[in-house]
């Protein structure tokens, strides 16, 4: 359990300096919205879309 510990401590270390996102392309974003209700529900209702266009 100790090993499984120390491993989250570097990943989240890691991540504090930034180095994740030299893991990542480019064009993925580095800013996002605040999670609200509006946005899950908004996120939520294109992916029904998206699920009723493939159908």
């Amino acid at each position: 359990m100790a090993e499984v510990r120390a491993d989250e401590d570097e990943l989240a270390a890691l991540i504090e300096q930034g180095g994740f996102w030299r893991l990542v392309p480019e064009w993925v974003p580095r800013e996002f919205a605040v999670p609200t209700r509006e946005l899950a529900e908004r996120v939520a209702l294109g992916l029904r879309r998206s699920l009723d266009d493939r159908q």
